[in-house]
Order: C-alpha cells, then sequence, then structure tokens
C-alpha cells in the first residue's frame, strides 16, 4: 500500500511536467544570465536578475542548499481565525525591527540551521521586547550538538531548540563544518535561549499570512532552481533553469498589494535585496518551487496538539521525489 502511495505521487508530479523537465542553463556565467533574462522577459516574471554574489561559481551552488525535507516531528499549531489580517507585514519594521541581519551559511549545506536559529533570533526579539538589537545565536551549535543536521543537510527540526537551545555566537562562533558539540564553550546550556513550544503550518497563502501575524518569522523551505541563483531584485518566480536542492529559509512578512511573501536568505548580506528576496504568492505549492513545503513556527505557548500528523505525511508523500534528482550534489 505504501509502495503504491509512493508511485501515485511519482506519477502525479511527473504529470505536472515542468519540475521533472528544466534545462540546465548554459555556457558561462554571463550565459547562463543572458539566458535567464530572457526567461523573464518571455515569461512576464517581475525580478532582475544579474550577477549576484553566489552567480560566478556554479561548483560550489551545491553549498548553497541543504534541506532534507521529511514529515515535521510537530502537530499543526493553532491559527486564529478571528478577524481581518492586515494587508501588509513586515517584521523588519512592525513597531521595530525584529528581524536580524542575513548571515552567510559559506560553503556547507546548513541553510536549515540558519533559518531555524534566525527564527529563535526573531522570537527573542519579540517576546523579550527587544526591537533592532543584533541577537547573533550559534548556528554551529545548532548543526553541531542537535542531532537535527549537518553540512550534507538537515531538516526543520526544533525539538533541541525547545529542549535545549541555543547560545550566543561567541560560545561557539561558526566554521561551516560539521564540528563537534564538545568543541562549544564549557557550561554554555546555562546562556541558551529556548522556545517554549513549535508546530507545523499548512502550506498555503492564508495559513502562511495567519501565522506571520501570530507567531512572528516563520522558518520554511523551497526548492531552488539556477536562476534563483542570479537573484538581485524583484518578486521572485521560476523561470530557467534546473533543480538545485532543497532550501530552508526564514519567512517575515507579507503584502498583497504586491502579491509576495518576504524571506531573509543565508547567502550573505550582498545577495538579494540585502540579504533578503521577496517570491510571488503563486509560488506556494508551485510544482516548481513548492514554496513553504515545511514551515514551522515557534510559540511562547498555547499548543493545540491534534492526534495524528496527517497533513504533514501528506505533504511528504507529494514532494519526496522532487529531491531524487538532488542526490548527486550530496
Amino acid at each position: 500500500m505504501v509502495k503504491m502511495k509512493s508511485l501515485i505521487a511519482i506519477a502525479a508530479l511527473l504529470a505536472a511536467g515542468p519540475s521533472f523537465g528544466q534545462q540546465a542553463l548554459r555556457g558561462n556565467v554571463k550565459d547562463q544570465i543572458s539566458q535567464v533574462q530572457e526567461a523573464i522577459q518571455r515569461t512576464g516574471a517581475k525580478w532582475v536578475a544579474g550577477e549576484t554574489s553566489v552567480s560566478a561559481n556554479p561548483a560550489n551552488w551545491k553549498y548553497y542548499v541543504g534541506l532534507n525535507f521529511q514529515p515535521i516531528k510537530a502537530p499543526p499549531i493553532s491559527l486564529s481565525r478571528s478577524g481581518r489580517l492586515p494587508a501588509s507585514l513586515d517584521w523588519r519594521n512592525h513597531g521595530g525591527d525584529f528581524v536580524t541581519p542575513a548571515r552567510d551559511q559559506g560553503q556547507c549545506g546548513s541553510c536549515w540551521a540558519f533559518a531555524m536559529t534566525g527564527g529563535l533570533e526573531a522570537y527573542v526579539l519579540r517576546t523579550q521586547n527587544m526591537p533592532g538589537q543584533d541577537l547573533d545565536l550559534s548556528e554551529q551549535v545548532m548543526i553541531s550538538c542537535s542531532g537535527a543536521g549537518s553540512c550534507q543537510g538537515g531538516q526543520l527540526d526544533a525539538s533541541f531548540i525547545k529542549s535545549t537551545g541555543l547560545p550566543p555566537e561567541s560560545d561557539y562562533p561558526y566554521t561551516a563544518t560539521d564540528g563537534t558539540c564538545s568543541d562549544a564553550a564549557q557550561g554554555w546550556q546555562s546562556e541558551a535561549y529556548k522556545v517554549a513550544d513549535w508546530g507545523s503550518i499548512n502550506q498555503s497563502v492564508n495559513d502562511l499570512k495567519a501565522a506571520l501575524n501570530q507567531y512572528g518569522p516563520l522558518p520554511t523551505a523551497m526548492m531552488v532552481y539556477e536562476d534563483f541563483m542570479h537573484y538581485k531584485s524583484g518578486v521572485y518566480s521560476y523561470t530557467s533553469g534546473k533543480k538545485l536542492g532543497g532550501h530552508g529559509i526564514l519567512l517575515v512578512g507579507y503584502n498583497d498589494k504586491g502579491q509576495y511573501f518576504i524571506v531573509k536568505n543565508s547567502w550573505g548580506p550582498n545577495w538579494g535585496e540585502n540579504g533578503f528576496f521577496r517570491i510571488s504568492y503563486s509560488e506556494v505549492g508551485s510544482s516548481q518551487t513548492d514554496f513553504g513545503l515545511s514551515t514551522i513556527a515557534y510559540s511562547d505557548g498555547g499548543m493545540k496538539a491534534p492526534s495524528a500528523l496527517a497533513q504533514s505525511e501528506k505533504t511528504w508523500q507529494r514532494v519526496a521525489p522532487m529531491f531524487d534528482g538532488t542526490k548527486a550534489w550530496n
């Protein structure tokens, strides 16, 4: 039965077409950028492509992804359905700045750790009313101590952040390697920040917006393609290039008028819009980027825990085959 469900999921994705049929960008970096620019014009996409801080070395692109998607090991978090949501929200400017600057994961597939650490930083700034402070917590502790992943990839599992937490960056500075937990400063646990609870978010535009309003910035995920490496500004939507792999990022806002989400990346402040990017609502659940394919929220309590994780399992069955083509990057 399980095998039959997997075959059905694969058949559905094959029928969708583009997810399995993208053509790789050709030639040198300049040629590739030209191809993306032509695709943007042809498709009517609303973003600008050009040389970025990650464009020049395609051989290193495999290091800039690293999400090993699995069903989230937490129940769906409760969402308030009362009242109309505001037409826009940006946690960088919402009674203050509650989002820390974009970091740089370097040549390590640790995007998952940066997404969850950035989410924890925002959670602390919000719950302790500390807007504008650059709270810098240790991604290296997340990588080396949590068991949630490594430089070869990981998952959005905040069990460690709830049970143990993350200390300041100075207790274990980032090395862009797997490292070992014993290299962290002695007694770092006493300085660690934790979340009270966490849960999963359904993959829909409305649920993502509701969760942003209720819980603040959200660690989430998407599939990355070659064209995204050349993103400079604007509202991204997939146009061209082959799939590179799953990517963990931090969702920090949205705008209904422009029909986009605002997202913090982990490729340094010189990529994109000061390390951030905007992405079209149309990419949520799309057959290409599948934005929001895995999303979690940090809560200060009051979790509602359904008896089953059916939504997470259903999502896994749908998107698991999308990762088959990324194995060669590991």
